[in-house]
């Protein structure tokens, strides 16, 4: 099952698709219950409590567009995409597949908007 949400942020694109594609700052704003683990390339390893999962990471910086998928087999497959909504305002859509967590969407979208937010007034 296929599950999608959609989220305007009043940030520029850029700003809001590095927020999302940038490891290290992906680790400070991905909802529980993920943890970010680490990096091997490509491949970004986040823990679900205390179940360990591998996704391959591919960040489209021209098409603002970032794309995931297991290697395992198993745990959510996803495509979030940025693009401009007006002066300095993005929206943000996120497709997931295989989630077994019908509000994980909307939840990571929340924290990615928070953590937009968030930069943008600390400096």
């Amino acid at each position: 099952m296929t599950i999608h949400a959609r989220r305007d942020v009043p940030a520029l694109p850029d700003l809001v698709f590095n927020a999302a594609a940038d490891p290290s700052r992906l680790a400070s704003w991905l909802p529980e219950p993920y943890q970010v683990v680490g990096r091997n390339g490509d491949v970004l390893i986040l823990r679900e409590e205390d179940d360990p999962r591998q996704l391959n990471l591919a960040a489209d910086y021209d098409r603002l567009l970032l794309t995931w998928e297991p290697l395992s087999g198993h745990g959510c497959r996803g495509e979030l995409r940025v693009s401009l909504s007006g002066v300095a305002a993005s929206v943000v859509e996120l497709s997931v597949d295989d989630c077994a967590d019908e509000q994980f969407p909307a939840r990571m979208l929340e924290a990615l908007a928070g953590e937009v937010e968030q930069n943008l007034t600390a400096g």
